[in-house]
């Protein structure tokens, strides 16, 4: 399937209305018209896939994924469906992250996530920060600029309403993620289901940002609550520019809304005649609010008037939310 494509270079009364109707129906859709040139893009896969394959998986293992979602994930480690075995592949998140500067792993910064222990940043990393931070900026004002559109769209009371509670520098529990999925042989052999790169899930922040590489199939959505649909390639018609980011939004977004944003079930999945040529390399932006934004229910009359929601819900801070949510999905606890 093709999803829609929405793009934001475009004067706003002819992007608004498409925006709205893709967050409400599919909860997916294609931004083209953004900030990242194709260069970018190529050097930032370069870089993932340096690190993947470059560094020793005794290296790697120094630097495991904590409590506060910074660090390398390896195989096995993650379950994003826990009805089913663990996910295929390997990754490593940058979080703690000053929008503002693009410094990661700001842990003394950010009282309200104060553990025993910090995780250093790995070398191959840090030589390469200046590039990384300068995407890691653009990714987070990119996102604002959607989140600012989609205000305006659902006819929030305050259009500046979410761009409050996504300032860049002030704490957040956004996080940059690269992600490996290796090259699928006939002898695989394990717990996980190679095939089953990502399980089955919906995303639990509020806004996803993925960058598209032309060849690297493997995203499914399930639209009607039973098939997989594949994800279409789509290329950008800016010259220069990377092809369209695929934008989603998560379950935080939904319950912030009392469900008129959609979250929707997803995928990785690459069957067997697909992935024998090589390994596939996945850039994640997770875009959530301040770690003190309380997920009442947002003020228009849209998501006010929603009907089937009840009114006496848990409140909880952005922050209180995702800890929930990625207590079920690692195996560090």
């Amino acid at each position: 399937m093709k999803l829609s494509v929405v793009d934001i270079s475009k004067p706003e009364e002819q992007i608004l209305e498409p925006l709205l109707e893709a967050a409400t129906k599919q909860g997916f859709l294609l931004i083209d018209g953004h900030a990242f040139t194709q260069s970018e893009v190529d050097e930032l896969f370069t870089i993932s896939e340096g690190f993947f394959t470059g560094t020793g998986q005794n290296e790697k293992l120094k630097y495991p994924i904590d409590q506060r979602n910074f660090g390398y994930s390896g195989f096995n480690v993650e379950n994003l469906n826990p009805n089913k075995s663990v996910d295929y592949k390997e990754g490593f998140n940058f979080s703690q992250i000053n929008f503002a500067d693009g410094i990661v792993n700001q842990t003394p910064n950010y009282e309200l996530n104060q553990f025993d222990s910090t995780n250093p940043l790995p070398p191959f990393f840090s030589e390469r920060l200046d590039f990384l931070s300068k995407i890691i900026i653009k990714l987070h004002a990119q996102a604002r600029r959607i989140i600012q559109l989609l205000s305006m769209a659902m006819g929030v009371e305050d259009v500046n309403f979410f761009l409050k509670r996504f300032e860049p520098s002030k704490p957040s529990p956004s996080t940059f993620r690269m992600l490996h999925y290796p090259l699928v042989r006939s002898n695989s052999s394990g717990k996980a289901d190679p095939h089953v790169r990502a399980g089955a899930h919906t995303d639990y922040g509020a806004l996803t940002l993925l960058f598209q590489r032309k060849g690297e199939q493997g995203l499914q959505l399930q639209l009607d609550g039973c098939s997989w649909t594949d994800v279409e390639f789509v290329p950008t018609k800016h010259k220069g520019m990377a092809p369209p980011l695929v934008i989603n939004f998560g379950d935080m977004m939904s319950y912030w809304t009392n469900g008129v944003l959609k979250s929707t079930m997803h995928r990785v999945r690459f069957e067997p005649g697909q992935t024998r040529d090589s390994d596939r390399y996945s850039m994640v932006f997770f875009f959530e609010p301040t770690v003190t934004t309380k997920l009442i229910p947002v003020p228009c009359e849209m998501v006010q008037t929603q009907k089937g929601q009840t009114v006496a819900r848990p409140e909880m801070t952005s922050l209180e939310y995702l800890q929930k949510k990625l207590e079920s999905t690692y195996s560090y606890r």
